[in-house]
């Protein structure tokens, strides 16, 4: 008898906690799950941490925050119905409504998803960020390295000290988030011609950048003009700058929509014809032409090249050894020229030709139509961004840091076996691209090869490469240099407004 009480018992209270947990209220969740969930979520708004009496929470991997504060920081105007439910927030042209624990919502009367529904906790109604953010026209970003939430931010700067097996380093450090439309990024060189050099801080303000920080390696020692870089460029769509023809290389390069990537690439360009009006060279449209190098001096390559010189090297070729000169507008061969210097047209090129390959200069002949093609050979790295017609800039330098989250760094494996990359510690530039596509811009005082790796590994940098470094490292940021190089440099990376 007495156990048989004592089973209805049980029966009975499990049935009222089964009821209770029917009962409530959906979308709404306790305080107790609320806390839960609420991870301390910073959240910066054109980068600037913003505080809250009631906190952010992080839901179903969203994050959710309380509908006053969409008024508050959005400039919105937020309505309540309390019959339906539902929130609605207008700001200009644009509507967002939500109801309460639904799956769908209005965006100018519009329905889409929600993933994870509005909901009411503790006596605020909580709303998706990214999605009344982004309904509303502002970009909503989440850094997985730092798990916070950044709002309308285009680069945030920071200055910390990392410590390592003992050894502090200084960093300075340039985080872009590439995924804002209103972003961009541009590969800037000295005075606007390749093989002269210039401040930083000059290229960078009359860039208006936001950000901008030192490229690839050059002949910073030359005495004169031209100090040319040893890095190839690509530069507004087109290769504007090659070393060694189809020579693989580290190379960070960019879309105009902001895919980036570190890729070991090599570069050439492929000349051909369109129309020859000499039958006798007709064969000529099997042969093509190439060059060996693009805006480079050839006096650095022994006594025989081909050169390709476009408007990127400024009004004239700036070289100083003779051969012949084949004059090229609007991708017709108007002239040979003998000489030094020549002028290049602002809607053709030069292509060059020197000592022995002067042979070559019946294969062009004026009337002729030719162009050329640039190619991207990619060993390592995404291809479908390295094809001309996509890519829209790139830095070649090296050696490589890390590789899929991994410290890969093997400089004689790039043929870098000079001390200042091999065994120094010295100051020291890169290039990171983390995860959730961010572009590390990072500057070291002083540091091994290796040990940059680690830095960049651990400032989160899912790929990375080492840029030039010594004296020509320099970071800038929003009107100030926060590492100063100690010369004028050839080319640099900047971060520009759309």
């Amino acid at each position: 008898m007495k156990n048989s009480y004592l089973k209805r018992v049980v029966v009975i209270m499990a049935c009222v906690f089964l009821l209770c947990v029917v009962l409530e209220p959906v979308g709404e969740i306790t305080q107790v799950k609320a806390q839960n969930n609420n991870t301390g979520i910073p959240i910066y708004i054109q980068g600037q941490k913003k505080t809250f009496d009631s906190p952010p929470i992080l839901k179903n991997g969203r994050v959710f925050l309380p509908i006053r504060y969409i008024s508050e920081y959005f400039g919105a105007q937020v309505g309540w119905d309390e019959q339906t439910r539902t929130v609605t927030v207008k700001q200009g042209s644009k509507t967002v409504s939500l109801q309460i624990g639904s799956s769908s919502a209005q965006v100018n009367e519009k329905e889409v998803s929600l993933d994870v529904p509005a909901f009411v906790n503790a006596g605020r109604t909580y709303v998706p960020l990214r999605f009344i953010g982004e309904a509303l026209g502002r970009f909503v970003d989440w850094d997985e390295t730092e798990r916070a939430v950044y709002v309308d931010t285009d680069a945030i700067s920071k200055s910390v000290q990392m410590n390592i097996n003992g050894k502090t380093f200084k960093i300075n450090m340039v985080k872009v988030f590439l995924n804002n439309p209103h972003v961009g990024l541009r590969i800037a060189y000295g005075q606007n011609q390749i093989g002269l050099t210039e401040s930083l801080m000059s290229m960078a303000q009359r860039s208006n950048a936001i950000a901008a920080i030192n490229g690839t390696f050059f002949r910073a020692y030359e005495t004169t003009n031209p100090k040319e870089p040893s890095g190839n460029l690509v530069i507004d769509g087109r290769i504007e700058h090659i070393c060694f023809r189809d020579s693989p290389a580290t190379t960070f390069g960019f879309t105009r929509d902001n895919k980036a990537d570190i890729a070991y690439v090599a570069m050439k360009i492929q000349g051909e014809y369109v129309s020859i009006p000499d039958p006798d060279n007709a064969w000529l449209f099997d042969q093509g032409w190439y060059v060996g190098t693009i805006n480079r001096s050839p006096i650095y390559w022994g006594s025989s090249s081909i050169n390709l010189y476009t408007p990127k090297r400024g009004p004239t070729t700036r070289a100083n050894n003779g051969g012949i000169n084949i004059v090229v507008q609007n991708d017709t061969v108007v002239d040979k020229k003998q000489g030094s210097n020549v002028s290049i047209p602002k809607n053709g090129y030069i292509i060059h030709l020197y000592g022995s390959e002067v042979r070559y200069a019946d294969w062009f002949q004026k009337g002729y139509q030719i162009t050329y093609s640039d190619i991207y050979r990619v060993q390592q790295g995404n291809a479908d961004i390295w094809k001309q017609g996509v890519i829209e800039g790139a830095l070649s330098a090296g050696p490589r840091l890390i590789t899929n989250g991994k410290i890969t760094v093997n400089p004689v494996a790039e043929h870098y076996t000079i001390p200042k990359i091999t065994e120094y510690s010295t100051a020291r530039s890169a290039l990171g691209l983390t995860k959730d596509n961010k572009l590390l811009m990072v500057t070291v005082n002083s540091a091994k090869i290796e040990e940059l790796a680690t830095i960049m590994q651990k400032l989160g940098a899912y790929n990375a490469m080492n840029i030039d470094g010594g004296a020509s490292s320099g970071l800038y940021y929003k009107g100030k240099m926060l590492t100063t190089p100690g010369r004028d440099l050839s080319n640099a990376l900047i971060v520009v407004h759309k």
